[in-house]
């Protein structure tokens, strides 16, 4: 079992990337299920997805990356044992600390999990503020992912995106960096260096 964690703040575009990456492995023949975390108690994103005929796991009432960490762990051992997906992506709460979330796989050792890769899906439009309010949260974000996505290039200015890429090259020089709409069709390059650890 792979495992694809998408992170990002709210508004980023996380569950309209996670729709697009799920359609695309289901396409390519993976057996995909989605583990979506939310911190109210009724799940809006989730609903989203089981209405589009995904499988989707949810855990609600906080965030898996802190409280609810063994849950994760507990739903990621279910799904294994009764699913036995290709492919789990996880989509963490906009306010995830992935420090943590990778602190909870690691401690809780999954036997089946064999490879992960962590995404961080990143706004320009926000970018600037997210860094002035949540700058640990946001560095933090960027230092644990392998791929960071920069969305909305229909809508971001030139200079916001080159802002965007050069604080994640600052911050974190070996992921790799593309730029994305994630709203429209993902080109195959997208989906080929996300799903690395697939192979």
């Amino acid at each position: 079992m792979r495992l694809i964690v998408i992170t990002g703040f709210l508004g980023s575009g996380k569950t309209t990337l996670a729709v697009k990456l799920i359609r695309t492995a289901m396409q390519r023949g993976l057996k995909a299920a989605i583990v979506v975390n939310e911190i109210g108690e009724i799940g809006i994103d989730d609903q989203f997805m089981k209405s589009l005929g995904f499988r989707v796991w949810e855990i609600l009432g906080g965030c898996v990356c802190c409280a609810l960490a063994g849950d994760l762990i507990q739903t990621l051992q279910n799904l294994q044992e009764n699913y036995s997906p290709d492919v789990v992506f996880i989509e963490p709460s906009g306010a995830a600390d992935p420090r943590n979330l990778l602190a909870a796989l690691s401690v809780n050792r999954i036997e089946s999990l064999e490879s992960l890769r962590q995404i961080a899906l990143l706004d320009p439009l926000r970018m600037d503020m997210l860094v002035d309010v949540l700058e640990p949260l946001v560095t933090a974000t960027i230092k644990q992912a392998d791929l960071a996505l920069i969305n909305k290039v229909d809508l971001a200015s030139p200079e916001q995106i080159e802002r965007t890429r050069r604080f994640v090259a600052e911050t974190n020089p070996t992921a790799k960096v593309m730029v994305i709409s994630a709203k429209n069709d993902l080109e195959p390059s997208v989906w080929l260096e996300v799903s690395s650890c697939l192979a």
